[in-house]
Parts: C-alpha cells; structure tokens; sequence
C-alpha cells in the first residue's frame, strides 16, 4: 500500500536517505471516532491515540497516529485500508514499492516484513521506516513519522497487536462521498483504469478534496488557499525545470511527469496526485482537471 509523493517534496525525494512516505505535505485532518488507534492504545503501553495527517495510498485508507506520552516526536502513522485486498493485488502493491524504491536508488531495500504472507517493509539508515502487511485481508501501513524516531521492531510489534486485536477490525465505508466531486467521477476512472470502488472526499479547512481509488490505484483532487499545501505546491510545481503550462482554471501547470497544479479566479489552489507512479498519464490528469474545475470556482 503506497502514499504518493507530492510535488513540494520531489526535491527531497532525490535524496537516497528521504523516505517516499514522508514525501506527502499534508494538511492534519481529524481522526474518525473508533478509529485504529482508538482502539490499539489501550492495548500499548506507553502510547495515545491522536490526529493524523492524510495521505494518499492505493487502496484508499483511514488514518490515524500513535504517540508515545512520554516524546511527542515518537509517533506512528497507521493507515487501514478501507476494503480487503486478494493475494495478487497485495503482491501487485509490494512490487510498486519496489520498483519505486530502486527507481529512486534508495539506501535500502524492500524486505520481508514478518507479519504475515506477503508483508513486507523498508529499514533505512538514516531515515524512518515502513512496515505493510494484512489483518483480516486488508492492508495495514505503519511507518515512524519522524527520521530516526523509532525501528522497525516496534513497527512489528504494534503489527503483532493489530493481527490479534480482540473483536477484529474496525469497519469502515467503501464510500464516504462530497456531492460536488461527482462531476470528476468518469475522469478520475479513465485515469485508474478501471471503476472506483473507494471514495474518500471531505472538505479540509474548507477546501474540497476529492480521493477516488480501486484495490491498487488512488488519484485525489486537494485544495486550500494561500499558505496551504496544494498553494505550496503549486508554486512548485509552477516553478520546475521540466513544468509547462496547461489549459486549467486560471492558471495551470504541469510537470513531465504527469503532476498537475491549478489557481483558480477565486484564489483556490488545486493540486492532482495519484499512486502508483504508473497511474501518473498527463494526458488524463490534465482532463479529470478540466472535469474538476468547476467545483472549485
């Protein structure tokens, strides 16, 4: 299960000690009630549950954090996915993370994780590290927040937590959808490639964000205003050496490798993602932004 990486932190990406899922500039958005964590604290010694940052992961997932009580900047991200996965798509996401991974010439490898049939996760030197892995089929992400905060022991040790927690699972619906998204929903499925069967769309600060994804494709639509992250990103985007401008909102951009960013006349700045790398065509992403805009103004 991925997290894309968006535009503001490619440059850091380039780095062989930057991880891919710390990539995100993200705006925190409130935990659901009942939540993972919710119910994990009380079975951890020493941790709280608390907000966490969203993130885009295929499939689309639910988040929240873990906090160590005694060092704030002892934390866990935790994602679960909203709909099991079979075999072949869990393998077909474990692959992703490897072609990324040596793509981006990383210092470390994708290994076996030890939780599970198909688990597997990423133990950087000097960065933090990831664990994936499945609990009543569905896919499971934790990763340390913070660079050098924690290790992949403790990672597999919440895992072991999560696979044996009494009662199972929290469940969660495969929709939760804003009605002014639908105008992006035949574009967003041509770019996945197939129908979408997940929805995660709320407003964040006010701004309408739009995540559709199937079992290993996502693509979202996020927005804010002047100081957010999509406005940040905009301007990194706007700023690359390979970017050129695209026929979006007020002003559009776009780089070669498929990521678009948009200003809108009212001063909204829109941002395009998606997961994996190969979901990335242009072409589509220029057309679900077309399709989109108009939400937005």
């Amino acid at each position: 299960m991925r997290r894309i990486t968006a535009a503001i932190a490619v440059l850091l990406l380039g780095l062989a000690a930057c991880d891919s899922h710390t990539a995100q500039r993200v705006v925190p958005t409130p935990a659901p009630a009942a939540n993972l964590c919710e119910r994990l604290a009380p079975r951890l010694t020493g941790w709280k549950a608390a907000e966490a940052e969203s993130r885009l992961t295929a499939p689309l997932a639910d988040n929240c954090s873990l906090v160590d009580t005694t060092q704030e900047f002892h934390r866990v991200w935790v994602a679960l996915s909203a709909i099991p996965v079979t075999d072949a798509q869990f393998a077909q996401s474990r692959k992703g993370d490897t072609e990324w991974v040596t793509g981006m010439q990383y210092a470390a490898k994708v290994i076996d994780g030890e939780v599970g049939p198909g688990s597997w996760a990423v133990d950087p030197a000097a960065a933090a590290p990831w664990l994936v892995f499945r609990a009543g089929n569905r896919p499971v992400e934790l990763r340390m927040v913070n660079d050098g905060s924690g290790t992949l022991d403790e990672l597999r040790s919440i895992a072991q937590t999560i696979v044996g927690l009494p009662g199972g699972l929290p469940t969660a619906p495969a929709i939760i959808a804003q009605p002014e998204c639908a105008r992006g929903t035949a574009a967003a499925e041509r770019l996945l490639g197939e129908k979408a069967v997940l929805r995660r769309d709320t407003l964040t600060d006010g701004y309408l964000w739009c995540q559709r994804g199937s079992a290993t494709r996502s693509v979202a639509v996020r927005s804010g205003g002047l100081g957010s992250d999509p406005a940040l990103d905009f301007g990194y985007v706007k700023g690359g050496f390979t970017s050129h401008r695209v026929n979006v909102g007020a002003e559009g951009w776009q780089q070669t490798d498929g990521e678009l960013a948009f200003r809108t006349t009212k001063d909204a700045y829109v941002e395009l993602v998606a997961t994996p790398d190969s979901t990335l065509n242009a072409g589509l992403l220029v057309a679900l932004a077309q399709a989109i805009a108009p939400a937005y103004e």
